[in-house]
Protein backbone atom coordinates (compact mmCIF):
# COMPACT_ATOMS: atom_id res chain seq x y z
CA UNK A 1 0.00 0.00 0.00
CA UNK A 2 1.71 3.23 -0.89
CA UNK A 3 1.35 6.13 2.06
CA UNK A 4 3.09 8.90 0.11
CA UNK A 5 -0.31 10.76 -1.06
CA UNK A 6 0.22 13.27 -3.08
CA UNK A 7 -2.07 16.22 -4.01
CA UNK A 8 -2.95 17.78 -7.25
CA UNK A 9 -3.17 21.18 -6.26
CA UNK A 10 -1.73 22.80 -2.77
CA UNK A 11 -4.36 21.92 0.71
CA UNK A 12 -5.68 25.30 1.69
CA UNK A 13 -5.52 23.94 5.55
CA UNK A 14 -3.80 21.31 7.39
CA UNK A 15 -3.93 19.56 10.78
CA UNK A 16 -0.97 18.10 11.77
CA UNK A 17 -0.49 15.16 14.25
CA UNK A 18 0.71 15.38 17.63
CA UNK A 19 4.24 14.43 17.02
CA UNK A 20 4.82 17.69 14.18
CA UNK A 21 4.55 20.48 15.96
CA UNK A 22 7.81 22.17 15.05
CA UNK A 23 6.31 21.55 11.50
CA UNK A 24 2.75 22.91 12.34
CA UNK A 25 4.79 26.36 13.59
CA UNK A 26 7.22 26.85 10.45
CA UNK A 27 3.76 25.77 8.41
CA UNK A 28 2.28 29.27 10.28
CA UNK A 29 5.41 31.17 10.04
CA UNK A 30 5.02 30.71 5.83
CA UNK A 31 1.16 31.27 5.90
CA UNK A 32 -0.81 28.27 6.39
CA UNK A 33 -3.52 27.67 7.80
CA UNK A 34 -2.04 24.65 10.05
CA UNK A 35 -4.33 23.47 13.20
CA UNK A 36 -1.98 21.55 15.56
CA UNK A 37 -3.05 19.84 19.65
CA UNK A 38 -0.43 18.58 21.09
CA UNK A 39 -2.90 16.23 23.31
CA UNK A 40 -4.94 15.00 20.56
CA UNK A 41 -6.14 11.35 20.34
CA UNK A 42 -6.36 9.80 16.72
CA UNK A 43 -9.85 9.67 16.48
CA UNK A 44 -10.22 13.10 17.15
CA UNK A 45 -7.52 14.41 14.47
CA UNK A 46 -9.39 12.62 12.13
CA UNK A 47 -12.82 13.90 12.48
CA UNK A 48 -11.09 17.23 12.71
CA UNK A 49 -9.67 16.71 9.53
CA UNK A 50 -12.76 15.90 7.65
CA UNK A 51 -15.03 17.94 9.44
CA UNK A 52 -12.68 21.10 8.77
CA UNK A 53 -11.68 20.15 5.18
CA UNK A 54 -8.20 19.77 6.34
CA UNK A 55 -5.25 18.09 5.05
CA UNK A 56 -3.65 15.73 7.46
CA UNK A 57 -0.39 15.51 8.35
CA UNK A 58 1.11 12.43 10.33
CA UNK A 59 4.16 10.73 10.82
CA UNK A 60 2.32 7.60 12.28
CA UNK A 61 1.86 5.06 9.70
CA UNK A 62 -0.96 3.23 11.52
CA UNK A 63 -2.74 6.51 11.05
CA UNK A 64 -2.28 7.20 7.79
CA UNK A 65 -3.67 3.86 6.80
CA UNK A 66 -7.08 5.05 7.85
CA UNK A 67 -9.48 4.69 4.98
CA UNK A 68 -11.69 7.28 6.44
CA UNK A 69 -9.20 9.76 5.20
CA UNK A 70 -9.73 9.00 1.68
CA UNK A 71 -6.10 10.42 0.57
CA UNK A 72 -6.32 13.10 2.23
CA UNK A 73 -3.25 12.93 3.88
CA UNK A 74 0.66 12.95 3.62
CA UNK A 75 2.75 10.20 5.83
CA UNK A 76 5.95 12.46 7.22
CA UNK A 77 8.95 10.63 6.71
CA UNK A 78 11.53 12.35 8.02
CA UNK A 79 12.28 12.97 11.73
CA UNK A 80 14.19 16.73 10.48
CA UNK A 81 12.15 19.54 9.70
CA UNK A 82 14.17 20.55 6.77
CA UNK A 83 13.60 17.15 4.97
CA UNK A 84 9.63 17.21 6.04
CA UNK A 85 9.27 20.74 4.40
CA UNK A 86 11.17 19.28 1.68
CA UNK A 87 8.57 16.54 1.44
CA UNK A 88 5.58 18.43 1.48
CA UNK A 89 7.30 20.80 -1.39
CA UNK A 90 7.37 17.75 -3.41
CA UNK A 91 4.39 15.90 -2.43
CA UNK A 92 1.90 18.81 -2.05
CA UNK A 93 3.40 21.57 -3.88
CA UNK A 94 3.48 23.74 -1.41
CA UNK A 95 5.70 27.16 -1.83
CA UNK A 96 8.17 27.69 0.78
CA UNK A 97 8.42 31.18 -0.28
CA UNK A 98 8.15 33.79 2.80
CA UNK A 99 7.85 36.57 0.67
CA UNK A 100 4.23 37.36 1.94
CA UNK A 101 1.83 35.86 -1.15
CA UNK A 102 -0.40 34.63 2.47
CA UNK A 103 -0.74 36.54 5.05
CA UNK A 104 1.57 35.27 8.63
CA UNK A 105 0.33 33.36 11.05
CA UNK A 106 0.74 33.36 14.90
CA UNK A 107 3.22 30.53 15.54
CA UNK A 108 1.31 29.68 18.07
CA UNK A 109 -1.55 30.51 17.75
CA UNK A 110 -2.29 29.92 14.06
CA UNK A 111 -4.22 33.37 13.50
CA UNK A 112 -3.59 35.78 11.21
CA UNK A 113 -0.94 38.71 12.03
CA UNK A 114 -2.21 42.41 12.11
CA UNK A 115 0.67 44.85 11.40
CA UNK A 116 1.37 47.27 13.70
CA UNK A 117 2.67 50.52 13.89
CA UNK A 118 6.27 51.05 15.23
CA UNK A 119 4.85 53.38 18.30
CA UNK A 120 2.09 50.47 19.58
CA UNK A 121 5.19 48.00 19.19
CA UNK A 122 7.95 50.25 21.16
CA UNK A 123 6.23 49.51 24.42
CA UNK A 124 5.95 45.32 23.71
CA UNK A 125 9.46 45.10 22.22
CA UNK A 126 12.49 44.91 24.16
CA UNK A 127 14.68 48.31 23.61
CA UNK A 128 17.54 47.45 20.87
CA UNK A 129 14.68 46.04 18.38
CA UNK A 130 12.14 49.29 18.65
CA UNK A 131 15.32 51.06 17.51
CA UNK A 132 16.17 49.14 14.94
CA UNK A 133 13.22 47.74 13.31
CA UNK A 134 10.53 49.45 11.73
CA UNK A 135 8.30 46.61 10.88
CA UNK A 136 5.75 45.10 13.68
CA UNK A 137 2.81 42.73 13.44
CA UNK A 138 1.03 41.05 16.14
CA UNK A 139 -1.16 38.43 16.73
CA UNK A 140 -4.83 39.45 17.54
CA UNK A 141 -5.01 36.51 19.76
CA UNK A 142 -2.13 35.79 22.26
CA UNK A 143 -1.03 39.16 21.74
CA UNK A 144 2.73 38.13 20.83
CA UNK A 145 4.99 40.85 18.72
CA UNK A 146 6.59 39.73 15.40
CA UNK A 147 9.35 41.86 13.65
CA UNK A 148 12.12 40.66 10.95
CA UNK A 149 15.09 40.10 13.05
CA UNK A 150 18.33 38.42 12.57
CA UNK A 151 16.07 35.01 13.27
CA UNK A 152 13.90 35.78 9.91
CA UNK A 153 16.93 35.81 7.77
CA UNK A 154 18.02 32.58 8.57
CA UNK A 155 14.68 30.93 8.12
CA UNK A 156 14.45 32.54 4.99
CA UNK A 157 18.04 31.32 4.07
CA UNK A 158 16.87 28.02 5.19
CA UNK A 159 13.79 27.84 3.48
CA UNK A 160 15.76 28.85 0.13
CA UNK A 161 17.91 26.06 0.86
CA UNK A 162 15.23 23.22 1.03
CA UNK A 163 13.83 25.00 -2.11
CA UNK A 164 16.70 24.41 -3.82
CA UNK A 165 17.37 20.94 -2.99
CA UNK A 166 20.05 21.53 -0.97
CA UNK A 167 21.64 17.68 -0.59
CA UNK A 168 23.10 18.17 2.69
CA UNK A 169 20.01 19.14 4.22
CA UNK A 170 18.85 16.39 6.31
CA UNK A 171 16.39 14.39 5.34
Amino acid sequence: MDLHVQASRPPTGFVADTMLGRLARWLRMLGYDTAYDKSIADDLLIERALREERWLLTSDGYLAQRRILRGRHTLITSNHLDGQLGQLRHDLHLSLDPSGQRPFRCATCNVVLRPIAPREAIPLVPLYVAQHYDHFAQCPCCRHVYWPGTHWVAIVGRLAAIRQGDSSLPR
